[in-house]
């Protein structure tokens, strides 16, 4: 009797050590996916703002060339108007393409969605997402077209009320 209480009491100390090797190799695991995962996340987020300055610097630099085309054809205060106004119907186009662009390709990388069909569902539901943007977005394109020839027509007015100015 006291022997099988030995070896259930060496058993029961091995299984316990055995165990708390067994805790400690899953935490340091756990803790090296916290470490990878963080600086993944660190890392994209970093690429993320580099790509948006570098993006915003490039937007500046066609926005100055545009302006200065269009300073061949009208006057250059007009042309910033026409390249300003331009911009300002670029605002609605990404708010509503926001989610799709910018919003879904963060919480996939997050979340780390890899299961194929939940893959395939959120493609088709991007899919008919898309669609309805692509309607919104022709409607945006036709009042960006109307919007521009308004103020193409408004410079053309006020150069011609300025050139009748200096005539008189």
């Amino acid at each position: 009797m006291e022997k099988e209480k030995n070896e259930l009491q060496d058993k029961t100390e091995q299984i316990l050590s055995e165990v708390e090797i067994l805790a400690k190799a899953e935490y340091e695991v756990a803790r090296l996916k916290v470490i990878d995962n963080s600086s993944r996340l660190v890392g994209s987020l970093l690429l993320t703002i580099c790509i948006i300055l570098v993006a915003f610097a490039v937007l500046s630099f066609f926005a100055a060339a545009a302006v200065f085309a269009l300073a061949l054809c009208v006057p250059a205060w007009a042309a910033c108007l026409i390249v300003g106004a331009v911009y300002l119907l670029l605002i609605p186009v990404l708010i509503l393409c926001s989610k799709s662009l910018f919003v879904d390709p963060i919480v996939r990388k997050l979340s780390g969605l890899k299961n194929s069909e939940e893959l395939q569902l959120e493609s088709l539901r991007a899919e008919g997402r898309a669609a309805v943007q692509r309607e919104r977005l022709n409607g945006y394109v036709r009042f960006a077209k109307a919007m521009y020839n308004h103020y193409v027509n408004l410079a053309q007015t006020a150069w011609n009320f300025i050139r009748g100015l200096f005539r008189k």
